[in-house]
Formats: C-alpha cells, sequence, structure tokens
C-alpha cells in the first residue's frame, strides 16, 4: 500500500505478485495488484486481474467489489475523447469560450469546406466530435458529470 503512494507501481506489482504465489487467497493482495495496474494504465489488465477474483469469492466482499467497479469506472474514463481537447479550450473555460471554440473548430471541421473523398470523411467524423463535444460542455450539468469522469453514454 505504501508502494502504491509512492507510485512505485512496479514494486507494488512485483510485491504483490510474491504474496499472491505464497498465499493465493490474499484479497488484499490482488486488490493492491488491481491499484498498481490502474496507477501503470493498464486498466483492462485490472479488470481482467479482478474478474476470476470476484466470480471465485464471491461479491459478498464491498473491498473486492469497490477495486473492480473503480477499475471499470477508470477504464471507461481513459477511453473517452477528451472534449477540451478537441474544441482547444482549457478546463477552466467559460461557456462563451467553450462556444467560441466550438463554432470555430465546427468551421475549421466542416465536410463542405473539403473536396477529397478521404479528407472529407475524416473532417466529417472530426465535425461529429466537435458537435459531441459542444453538446456536453456547454450544459452545466453534463459538463459537470463530465468533469467528474463520466463518459458520453453514461452523462445521457
Amino acid at each position: 500500500n505504501c508502494l502504491l503512494r509512492l507510485n512505485d507501481f512496479i514494486t507494488a506489482l512485483r510485491d504483490c505478485a510474491t504474496s499472491i504465489y505464497i498465499k493465493d487467497d490474499c484479497i488484499d493482495a490482488h486488490i493492491i495488484k488491481a491499484a498498481a495496474l490502474r496507477g501503470l494504465n493498464r486498466f483492462d489488465d485490472a479488470l481482467s486481474e479482478l474478474e476470476p477474483i470476484l466470480e471465485r469469492w464471491g461479491s459478498n466482499d464491498i473491498r473486492l467489489r469497490h477495486a473492480y467497479e473503480t477499475a471499470q469506472f477508470e477504464a471507461r474514463k481513459f477511453k473517452r475523447p477528451d472534449y477540451y481537447a478537441i474544441l482547444g479550450c482549457r478546463k477552466i473555460s467559460t461557456e462563451k469560450e467553450i462556444k467560441t471554440a466550438y463554432y470555430q473548430r465546427s468551421k475549421e471541421h466542416h465536410p463542405d469546406r473539403h473536396q477529397d473523398a478521404t479528407d472529407k470523411a475524416h473532417h466529417e467524423k472530426l465535425f461529429k466530435l466537435v458537435g459531441e463535444a459542444f453538446e456536453i460542455l456547454s450544459q452545466e450539468q453534463k459538463r459537470k458529470l463530465y468533469d467528474e469522469g463520466f463518459d458520453k453514454e453514461a452523462i445521457e
């Protein structure tokens, strides 16, 4: 646990592997291993580590269930698009700044402004992402949920 606080995730993984080798039913070692994997942005590995443990010892253990749900949440958070970067604005931007950034990006990526077929398809995809970003960030409640880490599916 101290190694996690020091952000020494590799050593924490090594220690957990040793603990699990010695005593396979040490739930704390599995939970710390999953936390170390999350610290290394290996969210899918953390989920695959916890799934068999959750099945083996059941979902009765609150700590184990919480670790699994946290890994799921962080995996979704890691995969979601960065709407602030898409619009080219900061996280502390006002609604007016977000609206201005939206108009600039939507003009830049509007499919009608590009003639080449592959270029047009690329900009059409970006144009849709810009609209999605504006939809989330322009509404206060949705923006708050996005800033807390929720993805578009969870917000809507």
